[in-house]
């Protein structure tokens, strides 16, 4: 089934990719994608008389793929969907054999970032541990060895952590080229108030502007998006906060911005970006006092137990961030009570 999604359907394997990247793309959207998808692969296999059947991903045959099509995303995106209907003992074995083939290291390393991007990724976060995603999301082996020792034990901090050993985190991810990445996020997802604080002084005074609010909004507190709001004339990237703030708030900041000037000032319009901004600004009084005391993912509340729906609601980025926090927490709250029994 790989060969026929990658021979007949690299189209729409292309359009799943990129409304997997957007922020105003809903992960139940995607399934609508990914299901006519299925459907319509089957049809090219029957009509072709190709075997019907979903197997572990073939190496040689990705190898030879890779050779003939330049374009990882659709390969990778390809694998996505027949690990979709594989079981996990299956897709393991085959992101095991892909880390042991060096000529794949590009494939491997974005196949691992989709399927955090996945509606059913949270059974698989369980195995692919911070060490594999350090490995998918940095770009050279030596920021990866510089990040591991961090990734092994002082990742995820409580109140009582010490600030030098806070910032220091923050160094190694943000030397390992993380700044906005799920592993930022996570990072700063488990920092207090406080602590953020002491992150973003650091910050301010170390990285460009545009780098110290990716980090602040991604330690998504709610009362941030002011500050995020009167950077936008001042950063170079203003679709990137944009992002953040949508992923921030959810449908939330369509009470704040129209949908529309949205959309069009994260596409890069300047006139749109600028409407942007006062939109937020003369609407943000309206809703601080619901919004300002809040910690958001896609609008929900941080440390609230969500149902399918409401999951499916969230673009996929959002959705990866949630996953992985509320995975990390059970296991943090795991560890304390066996601790706390010893």
């Amino acid at each position: 089934m790989l060969s026929t999604y990658l021979s007949n359907h690299k189209a729409q394997l292309l359009t799943i990719s990129e409304a997997q990247y957007c922020p105003f793309t809903c992960v139940g959207f995607i399934k609508t994608l990914k299901t006519k998808l299925l459907e319509a692969c089957w049809l090219t296999a029957k009509k072709n008389n190709v075997t019907q059947k979903f197997s572990q991903p073939d190496i040689v045959q990705l190898i030879t793929f890779l050779q003939s099509d330049t374009n990882i995303d659709t390969t990778a995106q390809a694998c996505i969907e027949v690990m979709a209907n594989l079981p996990q003992n299956i897709n393991l074995a085959f992101i095991n054999a892909l880390m042991n083939e060096p000529t794949l290291q590009s494939l491997t390393k974005l196949i691992i970032y989709k399927v955090l991007l996945q509606q059913h990724s949270f059974n698989l976060i369980a195995y692919i541990d911070l060490k594999t995603l350090g490995f998918a999301l940095t770009t050279n082996q030596e920021s990866l060895e510089n990040l591991q020792p961090t990734l092994d034990k002082n990742f995820l901090v409580s109140s009582q952590t010490k600030n030098t050993d806070v910032i220091n985190t923050f160094k190694h991810l943000c030397n390992a080229g993380l700044i906005n990445s799920p592993l930022m996020s996570l990072f700063l997802l488990s920092l207090s108030w406080e602590q953020v604080n002491v992150v973003g002084n650091y910050a301010s005074n170390t990285l460009t502007v545009d780098q110290t609010m990716q980090v602040l909004l991604q330690s998504n507190f709610a009362k941030l998006i002011p500050l995020a709001s009167t950077s936008l004339n001042k950063v170079e990237d203003p679709s990137a906060i944009i992002a953040l703030i949508r992923r921030l708030l959810g449908d939330k900041l369509d009470l704040l911005v129209s949908f529309e000037t949205q959309l069009q000032a994260w596409q890069g319009d300047e006139l749109s970006c600028s409407e942007f901004k006062r939109q937020l600004q003369a609407n943000w009084p309206k809703f601080e006092g619901e919004l300002s005391s809040s910690r958001l993912i896609a609008g929900k509340a941080l440390n609230t137990k969500l149902n399918a729906i409401e999951i499916s609601a969230m673009d996929s980025y959002s959705q990866a961030v949630f996953n992985l926090y509320s995975y990390y927490q059970h296991v943090t709250t795991k560890q304390l009570t066996a601790e706390a029994v010893l």
